[in-house]
């Protein structure tokens, strides 16, 4: 392999780099007077070209969802040493959370750059195959993994992936089977675990507790994991058990507004539409953007006879989320025209 192979792709990347690059003025970013940033700033002025700092700055700057900065500091650090995997994997991350047109893409092109580097490295033949699903490129996600299960047919974290990829293809039959596979290698895997919950929630299965049971052995305060049996409680009609199960929530975490939510759609059902009134009332004090704890807030107060507060929640939920549809048939369905 010629060395120009190799270099070519991280010339196009630098090129690119450079015409993104913005002012070197970080007065404006969000958070700039961070006094981690202000040192990292001062030693990456005494030392410019020490692309460590470089990247340990660029880290401070994407979690300030500075990402111009971010970039900027990586791709620098990337010219100056580029066979440190970290840069890459950081630098494609906050090319798809700045998320401007094209920015998926230019994240592919520097995971395919990453692999070209370490091409034996699971880790980064992971992130490309976690971009490859981002952008719904499944075959290529999945010969991605093939580079791993090939050499490592255990690999919990490649079954794990393949389980992803089947599910968002809608194959939840092949999901469930990777699933399975990836706890069988791992039993810590905790994702593995929720992500078949979740599934077998859909079915119906009680063997969804379990799945969620053995979360919460690896993790106690997993409220996801609880939220998840209330639902599954709720779905199949136990709802003595679905309550026990929210409340056990609300003393763990007393601002967990999907519990509060959760049961208000009970109550709802059950027609006690005080006791649910008041729960959708608490989730949105608990997550004041919380769209349909609005809407079935509002929707409560119709079916008490109070318009005007029904219609205040619904504008409330339309004027959050215009193309929530509940909420712009409620506004209509009240005589009022949505957004």
């Amino acid at each position: 392999m010629t060395l120009r192979y190799y270099l070519f792709p991280l010339l196009l990347l630098c090129l690119w780099a450079c015409k993104q690059d913005p002012k070197n003025d970080t007065s404006n970013v969000q958070g700039g007077q961070d006094p981690a940033l202000a040192k990292l700033n001062a030693l990456v002025a005494e030392n410019p070209n020490n692309d460590s700092l470089l990247y340990l700055r660029a880290n401070a700057y994407y979690k300030l969802d500075a990402y111009d900065e971010a970039i900027r500091d990586l791709s620098n650090a990337i010219k100056i040493d580029s066979m440190r995997p970290q840069y890459y994997h950081l630098l494609g991350d906050a090319l798809l959370d700045y998320a401007r047109p094209g920015d998926s893409k230019r994240a592919l092109d520097v995971m395919e750059l990453a692999v070209k580097r370490f091409p034996n490295r699971y880790a980064t033949l992971l992130k490309l195959s976690e971009y490859q699903l981002i952008v719904r490129q499944h075959s290529d996600a999945l010969k991605t993994l093939d580079k791993i299960l090939q050499r490592d047919p255990q690999n919990a974290e490649a079954y794990f992936m393949a389980g992803r990829i089947a599910l968002d293809k809608g194959d939840t039959t092949n999901a469930i089977a990777s699933l399975q596979k990836s706890t069988r290698y791992d039993a810590g895997h905790l994702d593995a675990w929720m992500f078949l919950g979740r599934i077998f929630v859909n079915r119906n299965n009680p063997t969804a507790l379990q799945y969620f049971d053995n979360v919460l052995r690896l993790d106690s305060t997993n409220l996801e994991a609880r939220e998840y049996k209330g639902i599954f409680y709720k779905k199949t009609g136990n709802f003595e058990k679905a309550f026990q199960a929210y409340q056990d929530i609300i003393v763990h975490n007393p601002d967990y507004s999907n519990a509060y939510f959760d049961l208000g759609t009970i109550y709802l059902e059950l027609d006690s539409l005080d006791k649910a009134y008041s729960n959708f009332d608490i989730a949105t004090k608990t997550d004041p953007l919380f769209v349909k704890a609005y809407y079935y807030r509002g929707l409560c107060s119709e079916l008490k006879g109070n318009k005007q507060a029904a219609l205040a929640d619904y504008k409330q939920a339309n004027g959050m989320s215009p193309d929530f549809p509940d909420a712009k048939e409620a506004l209509i369905r009240l005589g009022q025209k949505p957004q």
